[in-house]
Formats: structure tokens, C-alpha cells, sequence
């Protein structure tokens, strides 16, 4: 895992800020986005704020995780996009992965709240970027070298709507 970066860090709140006009805080303005659960499309809304420490972060999200994929240059890659864009061109996206919705039930994947702790799976430079659209999938391409993850101190307050058919 990698300290987090002020250059990267400024580069996600600003994706996030662009994607998501709520971010600064204000739910009010919030719009829906459109991302990944258990490589099925889903829909929320999302606010984010930037915690004193990664540690704080994951503390307040229990366990609950957005991931957010970039390419070597930091981009969302295109594949990550593309069949989100296609299926719902209305919402904005950051092409993120919710690693747990609001019906996840048992001991290892409870949902715990609303809010997630934003990590960063960065593809390592020369590796092709796949579909990365489940929790699994980035554990996965992490184990196997072709990428990082970034833990960092971003708090994202994400409330998952039109969720019911997932479980």
C-alpha cells in the first residue's frame, strides 16, 4: 500500500468534485452516479470529505469501501467506464466500485452505514487494464502484481438508491 500523495489526493477530490457536485458537502446538490457492486450496475449519490488520517477514515466507514480504479496516467481507464456510460448516460460517474450495499447481510460483507472509505487501485504502468467491477476483482488484480491499492483519508457519505434487485 502507498502513502497517499498530495498530487493524487487533490487529483481524486477534484474527480470526485467534478463527478459529483455534492462533494463539497452539501447532500442538497448531490446527483446520481453510477458504479459497480458485485459486477452489477448500480446507482447512488455521494458527498465526500477528507478525514485527519486514513486510519480515521476507515474507522468511520467500517469496513465500508469505494474504490476508485486509475490507469497508469491517473484516468479512469476507458473499459472501467464504458458499460456504465452506456447504461445509464444520464448519471455522472467516477467508474467506482462499492465493495458492500445497504441489503448485505453475515459476518464478513455487513453493510455498515452510509459512508465508505475511498481507496485508490492504481494499474501498474504496462499492465492492460481489465474491468475491475466487484471487491474481489481489485483484491485479485492486486495479489497478482498488477496494480496498487491507496488508502487514503477521504470519507465518502454515498447512499446507494434503486438497489433492491441486487439481493
Amino acid at each position: 500500500m502507498r502513502k497517499l500523495q498530495l498530487p493524487v489526493l487533490l487529483a481524486v477530490l477534484a474527480i470526485l468534485v467534478l463527478t459529483i457536485p455534492g462533494a463539497r458537502g452539501d447532500t442538497s446538490t448531490a446527483v446520481t452516479n453510477s458504479g459497480w457492486y458485485d459486477h452489477q450496475i448500480i446507482e447512488y449519490k455521494a458527498t465526500a470529505e477528507v478525514t485527519s488520517s486514513p486510519q480515521a477514515a476507515n474507522l468511520i466507514a467500517k469496513g465500508n469501501i469505494v474504490f476508485h480504479i486509475v490507469d497508469a496516467n491517473g484516468k479512469p481507464p476507458a473499459v472501467q467506464c464504458a458499460p456504465l456510460l452506456a447504461a445509464l448516460p444520464q448519471d455522472a460517474t467516477g467508474c467506482n466500485v462499492l465493495n458492500r450495499i445497504p441489503t448485505d447481510s453475515g459476518t464478513t460483507n455487513q453493510y455498515t452505514g452510509g459512508a465508505w472509505n475511498l481507496q485508490v487501485f492504481h494499474w501498474k504502468s504496462g499492465a492492460t487494464p481489465t474491468l475491475l467491477n466487484k471487491d474481489d476483482d481489485i483484491t485479485a488484480a492486486v495479489n497478482a502484481g498488477l496494480g496498487t491499492l491507496e488508502i487514503t483519508s477521504t470519507l465518502v457519505r454515498c447512499p446507494v438508491i434503486d438497489f433492491s434487485s441486487l439481493r
